[in-house]
């Protein structure tokens, strides 16, 4: 979910299977061992397919942020993870023809803002057509200029590392230059963080016991 027409997509392209490898059997031991065959249904990985499938992991959104020619730019991304604590890296991904990802190859910096569950309207109006407006949204500016939005859960401000071919997408890392949390540091309130699940918006239910 961006705000580029070509970035349009919650859910970027995955990590195919390895090759060689058996697939999931239903029933499987976790050592050796005979297993009864498999008798889910095999998908041919088609985009609809990838969307049906992957559309079950759920994950949290964010808005990445940078600043362009024109002014702040952002969208919204729900492919972004950590990479490695030390150095502390992330990476999201972006199509290839993205506006967003333009404007952080050329000033080489970009901001995260991870968002909170009553947020669901931030996060769709910076998926959608055209160049987002920042009207109306609390925003702090840190080292790198980008906006980070002040009524998210919490923030990291990065340094462009690295870029990847990842299919129709571009897998950007970042090496983290600051973060921190937003507001108490209780995700933003009792509903938590906003998070993405088979297509749509949602919040957590509760916690697992750990």
């Amino acid at each position: 979910m961006t705000s580029d027409p070509g970035v349009r997509a919650l859910l970027p392209p995955l990590l195919a299977p390895a090759p060689d490898r058996p697939g999931p059997r239903d029933g499987a031991p976790l050592g050796d061992g005979p297993a009864p065959p498999f008798r889910g249904e095999a998908l041919a990985p088609d985009p609809a397919a990838m969307r049906r499938v992957c559309g079950h992991f759920t994950t949290g959104v964010t808005v990445v942020t940078a600043v362009a020619d024109e002014g702040w730019i952002g969208a919204t991304v729900n492919s972004f993870t950590s990479v490695s604590l030390d150095p502390a890296l992330v990476l999201f991904c972006l199509r290839h023809d993205s506006r967003l990802l333009t404007a952080i190859r050329t000033c080489g910096q970009f901001a995260v803002s991870i968002l909170a569950a009553g947020q669901g309207p931030v996060a769709m109006d910076f998926a959608a057509k055209g160049l987002p407006s920042f009207d109306g949204l609390a925003c702090l500016t840190g080292a790198t200029g980008a906006p980070v939005l002040r009524d998210g859960v919490g923030y990291l401000e990065c340094k462009l590392a690295d870029e990847y071919p990842g299919g129709d997408h571009r897998i950007v890392v970042g090496a983290v230059t600051a973060l921190g949390l937003l507001g108490d540091g209780a995700a933003a309130g009792p509903g938590g963080p906003l998070t993405f699940y088979r297509g749509r918006l949602a919040r957590l239910d509760k916690e697992c016991e750990r």
